[in-house]
């Protein structure tokens, strides 16, 4: 998060596109399931980026409190619709993540809240994408409190 922002913003969360929702369609707050994780999700977010704002401004790892259902593990081959090795679950040309986008277009339609989908910048570890929009009953997020300089 940009450094002193509220982890739960939901402006932001709305206008960001990414591999698992459609930009100025649908919102999506995507969260690692560990700190190594979010790290190396944030370096390949910096080598992407460039030389552009992004790199400059100062960012903090922040932690958020999450309850959700229903959630499909895309992680798991006894639960997820597609096999977890699926090259375009992590691959980074535009036809793969057209496919995690499709994906989870139909996911959504499903009713699914959230997804825990293997990274895509760290081999073995996950992160759980959450959809903001779902039914308030279903979605319970709160600040976790905690604020790490990223460096």
């Amino acid at each position: 998060m940009p450094a002193g922002a509220h982890p739960l913003h939901a402006g932001y969360i709305l206008r960001a596109g990414g591999r698992w929702n459609r930009q100025g369609v649908y919102g999506c707050l995507y969260t690692s399931l560990t700190r190594r994780g979010v790290r190396t999700e944030y370096r390949k977010a910096l080598e992407r980026a460039g030389a552009d704002g992004f790199a400059r401004k100062p960012r903090e790892l922040v932690s958020i409190l999450a309850e959700l259902e229903p959630v499909l593990d895309l992680t798991d081959g006894a639960s997820s619709p597609v096999p977890p090795m699926e090259s375009f679950l992590t691959g980074d040309d535009p036809a793969d993540l057209e496919a995690c986008r499709t994906l989870a277009d139909a996911l959504r339609a499903d009713g699914y809240v959230g997804l825990l989908t293997p990274s895509a910048a760290s081999p073995n570890a996950k992160n759980l994408v959450i959809y903001i929009d779902g039914p308030a009953g279903q979605i319970r997020l709160d600040d976790g409190g905690d604020r790490i300089p990223l460096e």
